[in-house]
């Protein structure tokens, strides 16, 4: 009974996932191949009612930072040098002048902003923050105890202070703690020199690079803005031109500038769905179990599980109530889920043409604010079943274990399977 629950769990998660192809997706709307810079979608899902007499106490919570501007000056500057050198010698159409002012728009509103969050960034965070009072308000009730610590970057820090605020303005009793410390580096954003070695072999990016090879980006939309396409092969770093100005339409949608100022209009949908692939893949192969670099490069976010599952088990003992909430960043959240196996999403394979078709679509495990949620379920203080369910962007998701309950999972169950996976890595 309990292997058919899941398995239905199952099939009605990929059903609604695969709803559309992401070449679908994107050609119905744009931004979806902006991959890991897409804006956070709120979740328009019904959540599964607790089990009979079981009430929220605990949320534990692990997230990247809202929508960010990007974060090096290079990535304004240097498509807007280009255009600008171009213009001052005759060799922009009339739409690439066009594209010019709204690149020196776009260049100027990110001024002094590298690696900050955007206004949508802070809204974001805090409507987040008033969701998670919302659907679970026992968790906060009274003086319940919030502890919130965020790794040593800016948007971190403002991404956990806007959550907060948020917080106590709903609830004003709140008992709060909040830091950001490199003392919590081992476990906020660690990492692992010789994982990070064998992500990079020699023989890895031979085969990443054989997948771009396959699915080169046409360019074409540098005919609609030079007039002479040889000052183009002669002058313009064609590749990182392209990447940069890609970039620029796709974070778009996380500035103050998102309704005025697009640069979609200069991309075929061909070349959007081609770009945003390349970057899909990218993602798996750097922080997925992709076999061809040892399939652990997961484990880098080990010592945080383990952060995650002794901080829950006294937590659980002091029989408080109330959340720890931390916020770090997307090369974190993103091993941490694929060694969690949400939504199957620690899927292992060597064909990278397979990944769509499969279930993994960056833009919808990782947008801008993507966050992790465990929601812990009890009776009361005395109750020994404790019981949990886990929420990947405020969506209920599954993990590799029997649930007679889904979405909710006995916590039992849960510390031994992944103190077992650590333990096996460990050796």
């Amino acid at each position: 009974m309990q292997k058919i629950l899941l398995l239905a769990a199952f099939i009605t998660y990929f059903s609604t996932l695969n709803a559309q192809t992401p070449r679908q997706e994107i050609r119905r709307n744009q931004r979806f191949s902006a991959s890991t810079f897409m804006a956070y979608l709120t979740p328009r899902t019904t959540l599964t009612p607790a089990p009979k007499d079981k009430h929220p106490f605990f949320i534990s919570h692990y997230g990247r930072s809202g929508s960010r501007y990007h974060s090096k000056m290079k990535n304004y500057d240097a498509p807007w040098e280009v255009l600008s050198k171009a213009d001052s010698l005759g060799k922009l159409t009339p739409l690439g002048r066009d594209v010019l002012q709204r690149v020196t728009m776009i260049r100027q509103e990110a001024n002094n902003r590298w690696h900050e969050l955007t206004p949508l960034g802070y809204q974001q965070e805090q409507q987040i923050a008033q969701r998670m009072v919302e659907r679970f308000p026992e968790v906060f009730e009274g003086n319940a105890e919030i502890d919130a610590r965020s790794m040593v970057f800016l948007r971190s820090i403002m991404s956990m202070e806007s959550a907060l605020l948020q917080l106590v303005t709903l609830r004003p009793q709140l008992q709060i703690s909040h830091e950001a410390s490199l003392s919590d580096k081992s476990f906020m954003n660690s990492s692992d020199y010789r994982l990070k070695k064998t992500r990079k072999d020699s023989i890895a990016l031979l085969q990443f690079s054989k997948f771009v090879s396959k699915h080169p980006t046409k360019h074409r939309f540098l005919r609609k803005l030079f007039n002479d396409m040889n000052y183009v092969r002669q002058h313009v770093d064609i590749d990182e031109f392209s990447d940069l100005m890609f970039k620029l339409a796709t974070n778009q949608q996380n500035t103050k500038l998102s309704s005025q100022v697009t640069l979609y209009d200069i991309f075929s949908h061909e070349e959007l769905y081609t770009n945003w692939k390349k970057d899909n893949v990218w993602w798996y192969v750097n922080y997925g179990a992709w076999p061809q670099n040892g399939g652990g490069q997961p484990y880098t976010q080990r010592r945080l599980l383990r952060e995650i599952i002794t901080d829950a088990d006294e937590f659980i003992q002091s029989g408080q109530h109330g959340a720890h909430l931390r916020y770090g960043d997307d090369v974190v959240v993103m091993p941490l889920i694929c060694l969690l196996d949400l939504n199957g999403l620690g899927l292992v394979t060597n064909n990278l043409e397979s990944l769509e078709s499969k279930g993994w679509v960056d833009y919808r495990i990782l947008p801008m604010a993507a966050n992790i949620q465990f929601v812990f379920y009890r009776k009361d203080p005395q109750d020994q079943e404790v019981v949990f369910k886990v929420l990947l962007n405020e969506r209920e998701a599954t993990l590799p274990l029997p649930a007679d309950r889904y979405p909710y999972y006995r916590w039992s169950d849960f510390r031994q399977y992944y103190l077992k996976k650590l333990d096996a890595y460990g050796k």
